[in-house]
């Protein structure tokens, strides 16, 4: 397939990584293709260094696919995955973490209406508090906030820290 210049530079960069944004049909996945073969085979880069990290599982498996067929290979070292399951086979590796020790969806939002129903009585029953609330906690432990100097938007402070606490 005949690439355009823009192409042919995201093919050969190899300064760093590479974000590949274009519309539908435009040959994202030809061209992050064809790069990650220029890579190994052009460049000696080893497969096993090199992460394809994609939205859907659906768009990974279709890159692996052309991936493997464009090089002729039935396997490959190289890493394809959506951000979820990147990051969760981190988590396994990296803590030994299972599906057995990481919350669900609904275990946690289980586990947050059951403390906002004992601690935050009426407050539970108010438009999407559980959600508001899973944000906060969220934010105050991605930024490793002490809860000291945390003010709650949704609840009392005081209610908030016992929430998270029990959370």
């Amino acid at each position: 397939m005949k690439r355009n210049p823009s192409q042919k530079r995201a093919i050969a960069h190899l300064s760093g990584p590479m974000m590949v944004l274009a519309g539908p049909g435009s040959g994202k996945t030809s061209v992050t293709v064809e790069r990650i073969a220029y890579m190994t085979k052009e460049c000696g880069i080893s497969p096993a260094s090199i992460l394809v990290v994609t939205f859907s599982r659906a768009a990974a498996k279709e890159m692996k696919e052309r991936f493997l067929k464009f090089t002729g290979q039935e396997h490959s070292p190289v890493t394809f995955g959506t951000f979820h399951g990147v990051f969760y086979a981190i988590l396994k590796q990296a803590y030994g973490f299972t599906a057995a020790n990481i919350l669900s969806e609904e275990e946690k939002n289980s586990i947050l209406k059951e403390l906002t129903l004992e601690l935050a009585g009426e407050l539970a029953e108010e438009g999407d508090f559980t959600g508001e609330l899973a944000k906060e906690i969220s934010v105050v432990k991605g930024n490793r906030i002490s809860l000291e100097h945390y003010y709650s938007s949704c609840c009392p402070d005081e209610v908030f820290r016992q929430i998270y606490q029990g959370y």
